[in-house]
């Protein structure tokens, strides 16, 4: 960082009074190395991860070398120390510059190169500020870490302690080597304190490109494979840093506090970092955060609004692509997703409305475009076959679009005129029970006129011109209608190439020639919802039902009891049949359509499910039905591990006033009681189901998502502070701490561990 330490001031002060120069007391250094090696950091893990990294770059930086930077953590067997290496392939330090640069605070070689990162001298040292415990007493604590650093062929072994009086940097080694110029900056850290050190690696680096990270398993969340997408004014890496907009100086991530800014964060909800060089603006000494002069305040407004206007600006730029009907659809589906050229997205809808896009390249822009449900229907009939359904009420009704064709498999398209086949419609009423045939309207009908005029506000004399060809208007609505039509024949399948597979012939024909008598036949069965139900069943109410059934013998009555109760609970529980249908056929199978049944049979009777249409047995049920709610599933159960996590912790660690004991701690338990606010497990009581589902889905196996992993390693922090103090508190009352008056927090602040 370019810093001039001959000006402090443009503007002179004229006076007619004696000058005198301030200066430090001559007892000054022992108190401004305390200040600067102990109280500087409110956050010593994020300080050392952010500092020694920023001097591996440096380093690469002033070398000129395009090396990658190594972080990596090991293990000493022989002491049973954990470490973690910060390793450049830089300049590396001579014996000189240790003395007079390295050892040396407020010295630095970086102060007139804006292409590094450092500046004030402080940064090297800041691992003094990381303090082990050493467990023999209150405020006794190790903060000692090791340099090994090759230069010209020589390679120095250096251990860097806190002194009586000030730091102290000891020579340990020296040996002639052929490695190449570098240095290593390697940290005892403490088990516990592993977690912090992930996590601050993925907040503290998330700009900086070029790391290899060594010896990190997958709990770490690490990793080497990340792409960062640069813009003129932004960088965007993913949704894992900030979710408002903040500033990448350099390389270092800071949040913008847009109060002093005088705007609101709501208007900047994206998760993109402002581009700004070292030397755009300063931080304080301490550079955990930016220095929020009047210069700062100046270039943030600005900088903020030229990226809102470059992601306008290429959101546009997306948007001349739009050509064909299929991109008018996408362009309504996706708007304001913002494809970025690798392929990643991101949704910057915030930023502009629809009607602000220009669509001059789409092909149909001069029409007044209706919503995709009423072009649809306008366009198209579509008639519903299978089930029948009560209603006096449009067949069009439950087929809405675009979407629709896109993702719906009971829907079949006809070129001409629909012939109804009798095998056909018998095979498609048992895979669906309802589907839907598209055919076109013919868009030169009289009464078309009527809907023209209706939909595209345009009203017509004639559809035709004397020579009986479409006026021009119509003709334009007939190549849409082709165009729409084509999508259909991409994703549906043509009813009249249906080929009906021979098996449900077979099926089909055993159940034609199966006796009235046996068809007659009632048997006994349990039915489950939940609960089981006795009843009785007639084989030809089985026969007949349509939709599926889940069967098995008293060894899967568990499974059964288990897979009605999921059911119930992240499906339409009203469409399991119970009781209540057990002589009369018709009643059965009258109710039979609401939808599905889980039945117990006895062995004897199990010959008789191979005559049903649907038939599985139970351990089919993940396979058959469960595995359309796998993505909720799995959202849910990774929300509860969080929060059950969350709920042991004793209510002190809960507690929004723990800020006034310790404020690291204080604003760790707001920030895991944030997101804990925020969650919700949605839809369904999965804490009920949850060890019923685990018959059918490996629920211990679920991992956490990279954001779950990392609040899930910040509750871990609060287990291990809970755990350190639980012999400390043990005596106050009843260990529940819902309020914490002055006095209880002066008590707590004496006596509980921070370190």
């Amino acid at each position: 960082m370019k810093i001039d330490l001959n000006v402090l001031s443009e503007k002179q002060t004229e006076t007619t009074v004696n000058q005198t120069k301030m200066r430090l007391s001559e007892n000054a250094a022992s108190m401004v190395f305390q200040m600067f090696t102990k109280n500087i950091y409110s956050n010593p893990i994020g300080t050392v991860v952010r500092e020694i990294t920023s001097n591996c770059f440096d380093s690469h930086v002033e070398a000129n070398v395009k090396a990658l930077v190594l972080i990596k953590k090991s293990f000493d067997n022989q002491t049973q120390t954990h470490y973690i290496s910060f390793i450049d392939y830089g300049m590396g330090m001579s014996p000189d510059r240790v003395e007079n640069i390295y050892a040396v605070y407020f010295e630095s070689t970086k102060r007139s190169d804006n292409q590094q990162i450092g500046g004030f001298g402080i940064g090297a040292k800041s691992v003094l500020a990381y303090k082990r415990s050493t467990g023999h007493g209150q405020g006794e604590y190790d903060n000692s870490f090791y340099v090994i650093t090759v230069f010209n062929k020589m390679k120095y072994y250096y251990c860097i302690f806190e002194g009586q009086e000030s730091p102290v940097i000891s020579l340990l080694h020296s040996e002639p080597t052929n490695e190449r110029n570098g240095t290593e900056v390697r940290i005892p850290v403490l088990e516990k304190d592993l977690n912090s050190f992930s996590s601050e690696m993925i907040r503290q680096l998330y700009y900086f490109e070029n790391i290899i990270f060594e010896g990190f398993d997958d709990n770490d969340i690490l990793t080497n494979e990340y792409q960062i997408i640069r813009g003129k004014n932004f960088l965007y890496r993913g949704n894992e840093c900030l979710n408002t907009m903040h500033v990448c100086l350099g390389r270092v991530a800071y949040p913008i506090d847009y109060n002093v800014l005088g705007l609101n964060s709501s208007d900047y909800n994206l998760p993109l970092a402002l581009k700004l060089e070292v030397g755009d603006i300063n931080v304080v000494a301490s550079r955990e955060q930016l220095d929020y002069s009047e210069n700062t305040i100046k270039v943030l407004k600005k900088k903020l609004e030229e990226a809102k206007a470059e992601i306008i600006d290429m959101l546009n730029k997306q948007y001349d692509n739009i050509v064909t009907l299929k991109d008018y659809f996408n362009f309504q589906n996706d708007f304001g997703v913002l494809t970025f050229p690798n392929g990643v997205t991101l949704s910057v809808g915030s930023l502009i409305k629809k009607k602000d896009i220009d669509l001059t390249n789409f092909k149909y822009s001069f029409l007044a475009m209706p919503n995709d449900r009423e072009l649809f229907n306008f366009f198209f009939e579509t008639k519903k076959y299978g089930k029948k359904i009560k209603s006096r009420y449009c067949n069009r009704e439950n087929f809405t679009g675009y979407n629709d064709v896109m993702k719906r498999t009971d829907a079949y398209y006809i070129e001409n005129e629909f012939v109804r086949k009798v095998a056909k419609a018998s095979y498609l009423n048992s895979e669906h029970g309802t589907y839907f045939i598209i055919s076109r309207r013919n868009l030169l009908h009289g009464y078309m006129r009527t809907d023209i005029a209706q939909l595209f506000n345009v009203h017509l004399d004639n559809l035709v011109d004397t020579n009986g060809k479409p006026v021009a208007y119509v003709q334009n609505l007939l190549d849409m209608q082709e165009e729409y039509f084509d999508i259909i024949r991409e994703n549906l399948e043509n009813y009249d190439t249906i080929e009906v597979p021979a098996e449900f012939l077979v099926r089909r024909k055993k159940l034609n020639v199966l006796s009235a008598e046996l068809r007659n036949t009632t048997i006994s069965a349990k039915l489950f919802n939940g609960y089981d139900y006795n009843t009785k069943i007639k084989l030809d109410s089985l026969f007949k039902f349509k939709e599926p059934i889940f069967y098995g013998t008293t060894e899967d009555k568990y499974k059964l009891s288990c897979a009605s109760t999921v059911f119930n609970e992240l499906f339409d529980g009203s469409a399991i049949i119970t009781s209540g249908y057990s002589y009369n056929s018709d009643e059965f199978n009258r109710n039979s359509k609401k939808g599905i049944i889980f039945i117990m049979l006895s062995k004897s009777n199990l010959k008789h499910i191979k005559y049903c249409r649907n038939a599985y047995h139970v351990d089919q049920f993940y396979n058959k039905m469960l595995y359309r709610k796998i993505d909720e599933i799995t959202t849910n159960i990774q929300t509860i591990k969080i929060i059950e996590k969350y709920n042991s912790l004793n209510s002190l660690y809960k507690n929004e006033q723990f800020v006034q004991i310790n404020d690291k701690w204080g604003n760790l338990i707001s920030e895991v009681n944030n997101y804990i606010e925020n969650l919700s497990v949605r839809k369904k009581d999965y804490y009920y189901i949850k060890d019923k589902l685990s018959q059918f889905v490996n629920i211990a196996n679920i991992p956490l998502t990279d954001e779950q992993k990392k609040i899930n390693m910040k509750i871990e922090r609060l287990e291990e502070l809970e755990k350190k103090n639980r012999n400390v508190l043990h005596y106050l009352s009843s260990g529940f701490f819902y309020n914490l008056d002055i006095t209880l927090t002066d008590i707590l602040k004496k006596i509980m561990i921070f370190n």
